[in-house]
């Protein structure tokens, strides 16, 4: 604010002494630029927010609706999300962080189409680690038939089709689902990971990308399973800065966006639903919404992104440009 007022050429507020100064009416010209000046300043205060990552996803993983707030503010570099689903809970469908449907298996596969029309869908992702058999479970040929009949006309809609997310373990499982389906188009590959070390996880993606460089891929569930909180924080501060710089990851989601767990040292939020350090990290944002749980049934809560301090910060200077303009009358 100082800065701005000495552009004008008069006193700013911290320097003001009423009964020393004299009363001397501000030119509209002067009124103008003093309001020029200050949405200078706004605009600049907007701008210095984090810029949305495209690539930076959330699975999301818990069941709280609010929680979902702290991923939906304007500091939040969280650009897309999913939850396994083929259809957004209301909480989700009108948050402002794109929603990409998932058939996750073969049931109800033939209600998939719909929904994903009727929801404007220009992405898709399919069965949820069909090489597992305590997930999808699907044989590979069984997979490649019923994407033929319910997943590949959705092409014709101008639709982005992931190919079958698969395990770390599942590459066998991959290259069979390709060679039953030679029709199939596929538009990228989803990738899951968990385990210890960049080593295992840097070696995954690349083997995966040397033997098919003709897919992008998407990492739609990775995280580093050590027990201790600063091997995990290092490992995703080292995995974000690493697969942002890589054009053949299109994009990525850290697992997972829920609450703590038993045993579990890589969820992005604490009890309370605010950003753990790991969350903050991830969502490169800070906590703007809480909500202790009390009972199994979680209450809705108010989806409006919630402002973030970046955009405080311009929204104070507006004001404080508009009285102090005023106080030069």
């Amino acid at each position: 604010m100082s800065v701005v007022y000495l552009l004008l050429g008069f006193q700013p507020f911290s320097s003001f002494r009423p009964h020393l100064v004299p009363h001397r009416p501000l030119h509209p010209r002067m009124f103008s630029r003093a309001l020029f000046l200050c949405s200078l300043v706004a605009c600049f205060s907007f701008t210095v927010a984090s810029p949305k990552n495209p690539k930076r996803g959330i699975g999301y993983a818990g069941d709280v609706p609010g929680d979902i707030i702290n991923a939906n503010q304007t500091d939040s570099v969280i650009t897309w999300l999913y939850n396994w689903a083929d259809t957004p809970p209301d909480y989700i469908a009108t948050s402002n962080i794109s929603y990409i449907p998932m058939q996750w298996g073969s049931v109800n596969i033939n209600k998939f189409p719909d929904a994903v029309k009727a929801q404007g869908a220009k992405t898709i992702l399919t069965f949820n680690e069909p090489d597992y058999v305590k997930e999808a479970n699907m044989a590979p040929d069984e997979a490649a038939k019923l994407w033929m009949q319910y997943i590949e006309p959705l092409k014709t809609s101008g639709i982005r089709l992931g190919g079958p997310a698969i395990t770390a373990a599942g590459r066998d499982w991959l290259n069979k689902f390709i060679q039953a389906c030679t029709d199939c188009t596929i538009d990228f590959l989803p990738l899951h990971w968990y385990g210890l070390g960049l080593e295992g996880f840097y070696g995954y993606i690349w083997d995966v990308h040397s033997q098919y460089p003709q897919y992008p891929i998407w990492i739609t569930e990775y995280a580093e399973t050590s027990p201790n909180d600063a091997v995990v924080f290092d490992f995703m501060n080292q995995t974000i800065t690493y697969l942002d710089t890589l054009d053949w990851i299109e994009r990525y989601a850290w697992f997972g966006y829920m609450r703590p767990r038993l045993d579990v040292h890589y969820n992005l939020l604490r009890a309370d639903g605010g950003l753990n350090a790991l969350g903050m990290l991830y969502l490169n944002a800070s906590t703007v919404h809480t909500q202790t749980i009390t009972s199994s049934k979680s209450a809705s809560q108010p989806l409006a992104p919630i402002m973030g301090s970046q955009s405080l910060l311009a929204t104070v200077t507006l004001i404080s440009c508009f009285f102090g303009a005023l106080w030069s009358f």
